[in-house]
């Protein structure tokens, strides 16, 4: 089975999608600030998905992907969290019981992917980020929607070895390490999963709690010996009536990510922060200016969960969502091609270059230091 045998969605231009306006002084700033920027998104799915859906099965059963590296380039970013996860779905309904075979799987053939392109890298540390800026190349960091290792402690260890520096505790559903957001009744970290967030921090490996429940998110952030990431997320407080609401968190989890020195990287999934049918970048500037007014600019990044694809057609056919979502897709934000968009978006909103360059990238190299080394 080779990707050639599949017709795939554009990398570049899959739906029209606005550019943010900028005056002429604003568009100096743009430019200079996209050269001096170091662009990271924590966390991305750069899989390139078919366009015909009833091939998506017979797509993920192959032994090759298409990897978005033309979309990542074009959207400005230096490097990308690749949160593998869909090869998960050929033997489960639910994300959250997803195959570590299959998960595994994924990540050894998108790594071997990139090492037959030259202008793309695979990076694990701050230090490997800067050279992918320094030679113009992409970068691709190796990480996981969520551990989907069971109660076996040493699959950390090889998710590690194989290249893994940010991972999800938990997904939506209850695990051995926790219970995920959606889970009925939250009993919050379990003792294995205190054994987890250890091993973690022993090796180097980011803690990420978007996933998590409430309970969970707090234990980890106070049981984990280094700073963790609310990776792609959003305010609940703003967006308690979105269609994806429940999904969204609460100040006090958010404050509290951050006072352990965390970030918080904001989404930019379509319905999750806006009923609106025609939602645009707006939305998720809205949420970049409550959260840096809640937890202050060093504590925020990009988090944009996006993918090449039509992720709304996923979520409904893939992941079972029901019923119908108010907006096709997010217009400036549909792609990781856009993610010029949010440099842009920020300037127009009048944040100072400083923070610019600290929400671009800034504050996660500083977050990759401390805790890759």
């Amino acid at each position: 089975m080779t990707p050639g045998r599949f017709h795939f969605v554009s990398q570049l231009g899959r739906v029209p999608s606005m550019t943010v306006p900028l005056d002429r002084q604003q568009e100096i700033r743009f430019q200079r600030l996209m050269e001096e920027s170091i662009m990271i998104d924590l966390h991305q799915h750069p899989m390139v998905l078919p366009e015909d859906f009833s091939q998506y099965w017979e797509y993920l059963r192959g032994d090759s992907y298409v990897w978005g590296y033309d979309a990542v380039k074009e959207g400005g970013f230096t490097a990308v969290g690749t949160a593998n996860v869909f090869r998960g779905m050929l033997h489960t309904s639910e994300m959250s019981f997803i195959r570590f075979s299959d998960l595994l799987d994924e990540i050894t053939m998108m790594i071997s992917d990139i090492s037959r392109h030259d202008n793309v890298l695979r990076v694990s540390n701050a230090a490997e980020i800067e050279s992918a800026k320094q030679q113009g190349k992409v970068g691709f960091l190796p990480t996981v929607e969520h551990l989907a290792i069971g109660n076996e402690l040493n699959l950390v260890d090889v998710l590690y070895n194989a290249g893994i520096r940010l991972a999800g505790l938990t997904y939506s559903r209850k695990a051995y390490i926790g219970d995920g957001i959606f889970e009925r009744n939250d009993g919050g970290l379990s003792d294995f999963g205190l054994e987890v967030v250890q091993r973690m921090n022993d090796l180097g490996m980011v803690v990420d709690v978007s996933h998590a429940s409430f309970r969970t998110a707090m234990d980890a952030i106070e049981a984990s010996e280094t700073p963790v990431t609310f990776s792609h997320d959003g305010s609940y407080t703003l967006a308690s009536d979105s269609f994806q609401a429940r999904r969204l968190r609460k100040d006090e989890e958010l404050l509290a990510c951050a006072r352990k020195g965390g970030i918080i990287g904001i989404t930019a999934v379509p319905n999750r922060l806006s009923n609106d049918p025609e939602q645009s970048i707006e939305c998720v500037l809205d949420h970049y200016d409550y959260m840096v007014k809640l937890v202050g600019a060093d504590h925020v990044a990009i988090g944009t969960d996006t993918s090449i694809g039509d992720m709304v057609g996923v979520g409904q056919v893939v992941m079972g969502r029901t019923g119908p979502a108010p907006a096709p897709y997010l217009n400036g934000l549909e792609s990781p091609a856009d993610g010029k968009n949010i440099i842009r978006g920020l300037i127009a909103r009048g944040y100072s270059d400083e923070d610019v360059r600290k929400i671009a990238g800034g504050n996660a190299m500083a977050f990759f230091r401390r805790i890759m080394g």
